[in-house]
């Protein structure tokens, strides 16, 4: 009697003791975010702008390597990680990007240094990995980064909402750039760590490839392609998130494409061979019920519901207001 009357008491205090946990998880979560924020807003005020989002581009030998760096580097000194900030190789600052396999770095010293796990970049709500990277950079509601239009084949496949984020590749944004308020652009956001099974799919944490057989050029084609892709190729990108070290929307970065949490995978136009994750809808995700955390120019923090319409949703995406 006393046995099964223990059972029941234990069945009901166990959700309550999850959610109790996942609500401190949740909170730790944003205070990681709020940190990086201030970070962020530091980097500003002694420099009087934002770090620059970097580039993705190919090595001399034309491999597909990353170069320049990314605002979690760039505040590393204001998060107290000088010590790592400081040995990074600047002059051999290249690595693998792509999400289709463990990034890493040319450089032995940025190898490693890019595997040391920097607590505050990790939600505790997530699954954790060595030196991997929860919180994102807001690259606005365009379907690509690049701010002009392709001179070659794809000079027809450009999207002009490009660049409209609060990071923008190339150049840093000041304080003035922000017409719409900082309290009202999101600087950083969540998006869950990819699965890391290079043989099962998972619709939540991966990315599939798009080919030039689906429309990709604008944020409207790519959420529209994004649900008739997933699962149908034959790769998927499961290593989302592994790094904090370098740009890639594949990595550090996610735009305002889809809905919070939305159940529409992300896709991308690349492939293992040329894995810049362009063209490409990376969603904020969390593990978090109904809600995703997100870092606004303010140094506010605020939880926003999966449930947002798509339209307030990408003005928050935006530096200044769209058409």
């Amino acid at each position: 009697m006393t046995i099964g009357v223990m059972s029941v008491l234990l069945a009901l205090l166990l959700p309550a003791v999850q959610s109790a946990r996942e609500s401190a998880r949740r909170i730790q979560c944003a205070n990681n975010l709020r940190q990086i924020m201030l970070a962020t807003e530091g980097f500003a005020a002694s420099r009087g702008e934002y770090p620059e989002y970097g580039w993705a581009g190919f090595d001399d030998q034309g491999r597909p390597w990353n170069r320049t760096s990314v605002p979690h580097v760039e505040i590393l000194p204001y998060l107290d990680q000088a010590p790592i900030f400081n040995r990074i190789d600047r002059d051999d600052f290249y690595g693998v990007f792509s999400a289709y396999d463990v990034p890493r770095a040319r450089s032995s010293v940025n190898d490693k240094l890019m595997k040391t796990t920097i607590p505050l970049f990790q939600c505790p709500s997530d699954r954790h990995i060595q030196g991997g990277c929860n919180y994102r950079v807001n690259l606005g509601t365009g379907a690509n980064y690049d701010t002009s239009p392709p001179t070659d084949a794809f000079a027809a496949c450009f999207d002009p909402n490009n660049g409209s984020g609060a990071f923008l590749s190339h150049q840093a944004l000041g304080p003035r750039d922000f017409t719409d308020g900082l309290s009202q652009t999101a600087f950083y956001c969540e998006r869950v760590i990819g699965s890391g099974n290079v043989n099962r799919y998972d619709p939540w944490r991966d990315y599939s490839p798009i080919t030039d057989d689906w429309p990709h050029c604008t944020a409207d084609a790519l959420r529209y392609t994004c649900g008739q892709v997933a699962g149908i190729s034959t790769i998927h990108a499961p290593f989302a998130g592994y790094t904090w070290f370098f740009p890639s929307k594949g990595q550090t970065a996610y735009d305002h494409i889809l809905s919070p949490n939305s159940q529409t995978p992300d896709c991308s136009y690349d492939d293992p061979a040329s894995p810049e994750s362009w063209n490409a809808a990376m969603a904020a995700r969390s593990q978090h019920l109904g809600i995703v955390n997100a870092a606004f120019g303010d140094g506010s923090v605020h939880g926003i519901s999966e449930s947002i319409d798509v339209r307030v949703w990408r003005a928050m995406g935006t530096r200044a207001k769209q058409d």
